[in-house]
């Protein structure tokens, strides 16, 4: 008896369509590793933006040394004199981590920052997918990715340069997550657990995070006519200022960091500018525009690219802020939205409007570097893009529509991804204070002080084998240790070979005058850039305590 073959032209159309449609399981275990690969991949291209975007400065060397301390037993960084964004169980946490395995090293200025911006895209991607399949899970992800893995210079300039609130927008991304369900539980001991650690790091957490999640709460009574609905919502975060609290009260008895309290403001007139800077320094943070930055060499017709996400972040906003004014005015939720899906966009939509508050409050002039403030409104709202998407591609149901909407995605992100080529590939920044420390280490001057700017930046770019100190002069001009941002252990009977300053950068009063006044004659001076090297002939000792610092032209940051 012969076997007779049967053709797949011979079968049934639906059973042979059956046959096809049929798919192989996944391996068990690939997955994760497929996503670790994509994350390190993702942790890789943040990294290589941030050095061809970011200069580092002393702002992020200190974070650096902080991770260093706790590293080294210093859990609490006691000693330690820091700013009201400490940073301390943010940003320092991820460098304490990482520097139990590198140590010191100059890299770390850009890679802890590329490794939190590529946790938040990742965290914002998966808050926008909400739970969708095929290709508007996707696509909805994929626009996360699109604004915030593949931004252009502006915006790498801030997304990627720590610390600068991108670690409290991921605790508050975080925090979201565990309320978006509106009930109590294992999602809201953990909303709970990340604004606490946001509000003990940086005070930003309480406007960017706690604040809005009880606006939030007050609208969900609004929506649904209950006041129960709110209560999950509000007392997650009345719950994490007690909880805020009463870590710090024990942290001050077992000894921690002290605080500094000043927080420059702007004036009434400002804060009125400052509101039409909203949309300008906006759209320039997404890219249409360069707000007095380098474009890092993207042509015009690339560049012009980026309106479609600036498009697309708009009408996200726009779409969920009406949703939330709508339903608070209504009292009755749409049948068609589940409940975690507007209690996500409340809390995201409320949440960037205190993030352009806070904007407005704190940009007390025309500089640029303010924009920086307008980060976490920038990662809300791709995130409410994202969302917003999704929601329109679960809509279509035409396979015309569809297939239009996939070519143009595809081109907007072939064009993105182009723009970011000119970028990686453009030269990098120019970074003075590795020429200073490769000179300090071959004349063997290995411990200094210097002004804030030159010293902690030049330390780390040294890998530590460099320690300079930041210090400031008295209103009586004698060189004192600068109570912020540094450590007494730093100081006390050290002795110090040299002191720096940067002669295209005063700051602080510290210059050869002020230091000969406080040491005495300099035996020796080196020129370097811009950098004046001063060395004596012995040993020199810096106050560690009792000084008031002069008024500062620019502080470090607040």
């Amino acid at each position: 008896m012969t076997s007779t073959q049967i053709r797949p032209s011979s079968l049934p159309r639906r059973v042979f369509t059956e046959q096809r449609g049929k798919r192989r399981p996944v391996p068990r275990g690939l997955a994760p590793v497929v996503g670790l690969v994509a994350y390190t991949a993702l942790v890789a291209l943040l990294c290589a933006l941030s050095l061809h975007n970011v200069v580092g400065d002393s702002d992020g060397a200190t974070v650096v040394l902080e991770g260093q301390s706790m590293a080294g037993g210093n859990v609490l960084l006691h000693g330690w004199a820091l700013s009201l964004d400490s940073f301390w169980t943010i940003d320092a946490l991820f460098y304490m981590l990482v520097e139990f395995v590198t140590g010191v090293r100059d890299i770390l200025l850009y890679l802890v920052p590329a490794l939190i911006a590529a946790t938040v895209t990742v965290v914002g991607a998966w808050l926008a997918r909400d739970g969708r399949r095929g290709g508007a899970g996707v696509l909805a992800a994929a626009t996360v990715v699109a604004l915030l893995a593949l931004p252009g210079p502006v915006l790498s300039t801030f997304f990627l340069r720590g610390p600068l609130h991108v670690g409290t927008v991921l605790w508050c991304l975080v925090a979201f997550a565990g309320l978006r369900s509106g009930r109590m539980g294992w999602g809201w001991v953990v909303a709970v657990g990340a604004f606490a650690a946001g509000a003990l790091g940086d005070l930003q957490m309480i406007a960017l995070g706690i604040a809005p999640a009880c606006a939030a709460g007050v609208v969900a009574v609004l929506r649904t006519r209950s006041r129960r609905s709110g209560l999950p919502t509000v007392s997650a975060a009345v719950v994490s200022l007690l909880v805020t609290w009463v870590v710090r009260e024990l942290a001050d008895v077992a000894g921690t960091f002290a605080v500094a309290t000043s927080h420059p403001t702007a004036s009434a007139s400002g804060m009125v500018t400052n509101v039409g800077r909203v949309a300008i320094w906006g759209a320039d943070m997404l890219g249409v525009g360069n707000g007095g930055f380098t474009n890092g060499g993207v042509p015009a017709p690339l560049q012009a690219v980026h309106v479609v996400g600036l498009v697309a972040v708009v009408a996200g906003i726009v779409v969920a802020a009406r949703s939330l004014v709508l339903g608070a005015i209504r009292g009755h939720p749409t049948p068609q939205t589940p409940e975690s899906a507007w209690r996500l966009d409340d809390l995201l939509v409320m949440a960037l409007l205190a993030d352009v508050v806070v904007f407005v409050v704190l940009t007390s002039g025309n500089d640029p570097q303010f924009m920086r403030y307008l980060t976490a409104a920038v990662i809300f709202g791709a995130v409410l893009a994202g969302r917003m998407m999704g929601r329109l591609a679960s809509g279509v149901a035409s396979a015309r529509q569809r297939r239009v909407g996939r070519a143009l995605f595809v081109t907007v992100m072939a064009g993105l991804v182009a723009a970011l080529g000119f970028n990686v590939t453009s030269p990098a920044p120019a970074r003075p204070y590795t020429q200073l420390g490769q000179f300090l280490e071959a004349h063997h001057l290995r411990h200094g002080i210097g002004d804030y700017w030159s010293a902690s930046a030049t330390t780390v770019a040294t890998g530590d084998s460099v320690m300079i100190r930041p210090v400031i002069t008295t209103p009586e001009g004698k060189v004192v240790r600068y109570q912020r941002q540094s450590t007494s252990s730093w100081y006390g009977d050290r002795p110090f070979a040299f002191l720096v300053y940067d002669t295209s950068r005063p700051w602080g009063g510290v210059d050869s005058a002020t230091a000969s006044a406080t040491f005495g004659h300099v035996a020796r001076t080196y020129a370097v850039g811009t950098y004046r090297v001063l060395v004596w002939g012995r040993p020199v000792r810096v106050q560690a305590m009792g000084f008031s610092p002069v008024p500062l032209p620019r502080a470090p940051r607040h």
